[in-house]
């Protein structure tokens, strides 16, 4: 999460269930880290199965992952049912990982993907609100936290704070080639409507990891939106 380099996540997460395949947290992570439709359905598949034996925090957590790997198969599968399901995995992550996000409070990653849930429901302003008051500020320097919160600022249009983090993003990062503070720049300069900009970090980011939906997704769009400027249908 921290890197953006969810290509090496997955290799790690396979290497996780080779040493415990009946870990169902880590089964869903890798739901949704897979490319392989015919691979997710097999793991939402033995999840459903196996999840009456998880219970406690644990079983909050799994929960939501596995009701996010439901939703990304029926997506993907096209089914009538996708708007609901995601509808009920948003509401269950919204309440399960709010639980965790206040029991534990030393957890950032559970806090980021809350956050994350957050934002999806209501809008950036809240949500920058909701973070400073879950976290430290040694927690809101977190390199995922700190591009998050870049990108909140960018959708607000406060593009000098937006920048701001991203730079210091990019500096605490320097010495490590990752994707993370290019995706976190792209998105801002996509959002200034720095198109150029906005592509040239996207492609940095997708050559250091292919497998960075952020990096791949933000190109789709760019490239559209650099189509639509020139008149090209």
């Amino acid at each position: 999460m921290d890197e953006g380099n969810y290509g090496p996540a997955e290799i790690s997460y396979r290497k996780v269930l080779e040493y415990d395949p009946d870990f169902l947290i880590g089964k869903s992570v890798l739901g949704r880290l897979t490319r392989d439709l015919e691979e997710r359905l097999q793991i939402e598949k033995e999840v459903e199965a196996q999840k009456e034996t998880i219970a406690g925090d644990e079983r909050l957590i799994l929960d939501v992952y596995h009701a996010l790997v439901k939703f990304t198969n029926a997506r993907e599968q096209e089914l009538p049912e996708t708007r609901l399901t995601l509808q009920r995995a948003f509401q269950l992550a919204q309440t399960n990982l709010g639980k965790i996000a206040h029991k534990y409070t030393d957890e950032i990653y559970m806090k980021a993907e809350y956050i994350e849930f957050l934002h999806s429901r209501y809008g950036p302003r809240n949500t920058l609100d909701s973070l400073e008051t879950l976290t430290t500020q040694a927690q809101r320097d977190n390199p995922f936290l700190l591009g998050y919160s870049a990108r909140l600022h960018a959708e607000m249009d406060d593009f000098g704070k937006a920048l701001e983090k991203a730079q210091r993003l990019k500096r605490m990062t320097k010495e490590s080639q990752i994707p993370k503070p290019y995706v976190v720049l792209a998105d801002i300069y996509f959002k200034m409507d720095s198109l150029e900009l906005a592509k040239t970090n996207a492609v940095k980011a997708n050559r250091m990891d292919p497998r960075n939906l952020d990096a791949s997704r933000l190109m789709e769009k760019i490239e559209k939106r650099i189509a639509l400027n020139s008149g090209v249908k």
